[in-house]
C-alpha cells in the first residue's frame, strides 16, 4: 500500500516542479519578447539566453518522463534527441557571454540606460528613461 502512495507523491512532486519550471520559462520568454519588441524596459542577461536555448531539452525531458510513465519505455531515438538538444544547450553556454556583451553594447548604442543592480547575479535592466528604474 505504501508503494502506491509513494508513487502518487512522486508524481505530485513532478507536477509541482513542472509548474515552477514553466513559470520560470514564462518570465524568460517575457524578457526575450521585451528585447525583440524593443520595449521601454528590457531585462536581459546571459542566463536568460542560456535558459532560452535549454528549454527544448528540459521540455523533452518532461515529455519523455510522462512517456515512460505511460508506456514503461523511452521514446524511439531517445539518445539522439538528448545528444542534439544537449549540444544546443552546450553551445548556448559557450556563446552566452559574448552575446550578452553584444546585446548590452547594442542597447546602449540605441539610447538605453542601465539601471543599478540589486546584486551581481541579477539580470541587467535597460530602460529608455531613467525614471523607469524605480
Amino acid at each position: 500500500m505504501t508503494g502506491v502512495s509513494e508513487c502518487s507523491q512522486q508524481r505530485g512532486n513532478l507536477k509541482d516542479e513542472g509548474y515552477i519550471i514553466f513559470f520560470g520559462y514564462y518570465i524568460i520568454f517575457n524578457n526575450i519578447h521585451s528585447l525583440l519588441a524593443m520595449k521601454d524596459e528590457i531585462v536581459f542577461s546571459s542566463m536568460i539566453f542560456i535558459c532560452f536555448f535549454s528549454f527544448p531539452l528540459i521540455l523533452y525531458y518532461f515529455t519523455s518522463v510522462f512517456f515512460y510513465f505511460i508506456f514503461n519505455r523511452l521514446p524511439n531515438n531517445h539518445m539522439s534527441y538528448i545528444k542534439f538538444l544537449g549540444s544546443i544547450m552546450i553551445i548556448s553556454f559557450i556563446t552566452s557571454l559574448p552575446i550578452s556583451f553584444w546585446v548590452g553594447h547594442q542597447l546602449k548604442n540605441d539610447g538605453y540606460l542601465v539601471c543599478d543592480k540589486i546584486s551581481w547575479m541579477s539580470p541587467t535592466t535597460y530602460v529608455k528613461d531613467i525614471k523607469l528604474c524605480e
